[in-house]
């Protein structure tokens, strides 16, 4: 019985200097600055994609994939993308492609708006949907386990669907000609950029 005892004591005593120094080690993964966060929730504004709301998720430190939503003040879209961070950390510089598709909708709410006598009658705008390709350099900062805020611009390929290209007036029909029309479909490239953040977590 004495031996028994003898032995729990003396692993007792064994455990308790490794559990001690096994602890920093734990703790110092918990506050880990290098860490981040895999997953997060992207929220931006900008051209041509309107308002956006996507979930982001990190594969690798350098790579950041993005799908979501967006809306452009008329209806809604769809979008994804993909990010690469030549230096992750709290500051660094980013290259972001997306594409993106705007479903066709009422735009008479939003030409009424307009005053600009260069842009199509509002019954020739009744339905408009359009999809986009976007190419944009910009800059990252904040806490990459947290709160990262971003800048970007770039250009964008714009393909545009006006079904009633028809009753166009002759300088729009003309101007978009310069740009590649073809039938109902407008292709034009334009210059385009968004601010947001980006919220991690997981």
């Amino acid at each position: 019985m004495r031996a028994v005892s003898a032995l729990v004591v003396a692993g007792l005593m064994l455990g308790g200097p490794l559990a001690h120094a096994e602890a920093p080690e734990v703790k110092s993964h918990k506050q880990d600055p290098e860490r981040m966060a895999p997953f997060g929730l992207l929220l931006d504004a900008g051209i041509p994609d309107g308002a956006g709301l996507s979930a982001a998720f990190r594969p690798a430190r350098t790579v950041r994939l993005h799908l979501g939503a967006t809306h452009n003040g008329i209806r809604l879209g769809g979008r994804a993308g993909v990010t690469w961070l030549p230096r992750p950390g709290g500051s660094t510089p980013s290259v972001t492609f997306e594409v993106g598709h705007a479903l066709a909708g009422d735009a008479a709410r939003l030409a009424r708006r307009m005053a600009d006598s260069s842009l199509p009658p509002i019954h020739s705008m009744e339905r408009v949907g359009y999809s986009y390709a976007s190419t944009h350099l910009g800059f990252e900062l904040g806490d990459p386990s947290s709160v990262m805020f971003f800048l970007r611009a770039g250009v964008s390929w714009v393909e545009l669907d006006v079904p009633s290209v028809e009753v166009l007036g002759e300088p729009f029909i003309r101007r978009l000609g310069e740009s590649g029309a073809q039938g109902g479909r407008f292709i034009y490239t334009m210059p385009s950029a968004k601010v947001g953040l980006i919220l991690y977590f997981g």
